[in-house]
Order: C-alpha cells, then sequence, then structure tokens
C-alpha cells in the first residue's frame, strides 16, 4: 500500500500507543490475579465474589494479549512494507476499515466471506 511517510508514522505511532495502554492494562489484570493490591478478604462469602471476578479479568488479559501481538505484527508488515495488504486477497484494505482497526489483516470483503 502506498501511503504516504508521514501517514506511516501516524498509523506507527497510534499503534504504538494502543500497544502501551494494552501492556498498562495487561500489568493491572495480572495485579488483580496475584491479589497485589487487593488481597482476599477473611469472608468466604466475599471471597467467592472475588473469585468470580478472575475469570472475566483473564479473559481481559487474553484479549490484550491478542491484540498486543497483531500490533506486533501490523508494526512488522509497515517495516516490511505489506501493510494495509489483504493477506487473503492480496488487496487493499480501505482507510477506513485501517482507520477503524489498525491492525486489520484482511479487506472487508474477505473478512466478511
Amino acid at each position: 500500500m502506498s501511503l504516504q511517510p508521514a501517514t506511516l508514522d501516524q498509523i506507527r505511532e497510534r499503534l504504538r500507543t494502543r500497544r502501551a495502554e494494552l501492556l498498562t492494562r495487561r500489568r493491572r489484570v495480572a495485579d488483580d490475579l496475584a491479589r497485589r493490591r487487593e488481597p482476599l478478604t477473611a469472608d468466604s462469602s466475599d471471597q467467592a465474589i472475588q473469585l468470580q471476578n478472575d475469570e472475566p479479568l483473564q479473559a481481559i488479559g487474553t484479549a490484550a494479549d491478542d491484540e498486543i501481538e497483531a500490533i506486533d505484527a501490523a508494526l512488522e508488515r509497515l517495516v516490511q512494507g505489506l501493510y494495509g495488504i489483504c493477506e487473503r486477497c492480496g488487496g487493499k484494505i480501505s482507510a477506513a476499515r485501517l482507520a477503524a482497526v489498525p491492525h486489520a489483516v484482511t479487506c472487508a470483503g474477505c473478512t466478511n466471506s
């Protein structure tokens, strides 16, 4: 995809900023799961509630990990000059799609098929 260097710099910065946000989120989730900020209470019913929150926290952490991986791949595609090219059909990924999902790997047509 032939994007202007200034546009590529903006995309790269946006991806790096999002990656940093996700790393912070991942650290917070890890701290919560390790009970670094709020240890389990002595009351067993309160403990049950605290432990119930672990499953959604783990899901949040996994989602952050997945997005970090996708962002890392997008940053690599920028380096290789492959950013904005659909991995399925080889066509261009629309600017609107990349604006919405900067780490998109497929065009809208291939995503929906």
